[in-house]
């Protein structure tokens, strides 16, 4: 929730990691809101990198942006980071992707719940806490998991129900996307996890964590 409350600046020469820390205990701060736009940012980037693939009923894609959508949960927590993964791929589909209003607040819902999961799992461990490799491979794919169930759920409604395809060629369609959708969640959690390793550290010796 962002703090209303009248903005005190610091004195001069005091370190940026204590006026993170106290911004954090105030609310959700200038240097979260900061932050969200930085990872939503790379998330809109990382998406656009990609192949895309034809399928039966469109085209399916692998990109990056998951591993963005992963590593903003990691760093930020679970509002935060679901909130940079839900941004940054809401607008790459409004600009990149065909699709209506509905669409594009579907996959906000999607890639925040990636982000949310993923920032949950990570909050559990305390910031003084030695970065466990075999844990947050465990907590990203919980969260890429979480994604591809949505949006293999997403499609299947989307494609039977509301467009009328036939549930062959749905079913078939599922298997191409649910195939990609592993690849693209594997991809994610192999980027996300180093990139964690190698920031987090520094981030919490610097006073500069947005997580809990």
């Amino acid at each position: 929730m962002i703090s209303l409350k009248k903005r005190t600046y610091p004195e001069k020469g005091t370190p940026k990691g204590e006026i993170v820390m106290k911004e954090k205990k105030e609310g959700f701060g200038l240097y979260t809101v900061a932050m969200v736009g930085l990872m939503a940012a790379l998330v809109f980037a990382g998406s656009k990198l990609e192949i895309r693939i034809p399928a039966i009923l469109g085209v399916t894609r692998i990109h990056l942006g998951n591993s963005m959508c992963l590593l903003s949960g990691f760093l930020l927590g679970t509002v935060p980071g679901g909130i940079a993964a839900g941004l940054g791929s809401f607008l790459f589909d409004v600009i990149f992707w065909p699709g209506t209003p509905v669409d594009w607040l579907i996959t906000f819902c999607t890639k925040f719940a990636m982000g949310a999961v993923a920032g949950f799992l990570a909050e559990k461990r305390p910031l003084g806490h030695r970065v466990s490799v075999p844990a947050f491979v465990l907590y990203g794919a919980a969260g890429a998991l979480t994604y591809v169930v949505l949006y293999l759920l997403q499609s299947f409604v989307s494609f039977y129900f509301v467009l009328g395809n036939p549930m062959p060629a749905v079913l078939v369609m599922l298997g191409e996307k649910g195939l990609t959708s592993l690849v693209n969640a594997v991809i994610a959690v192999a980027i996300s996890v180093p990139c964690y390793m190698a920031l987090w550290p520094k981030l919490v010796r610097s006073g500069l964590s947005v997580r809990k």
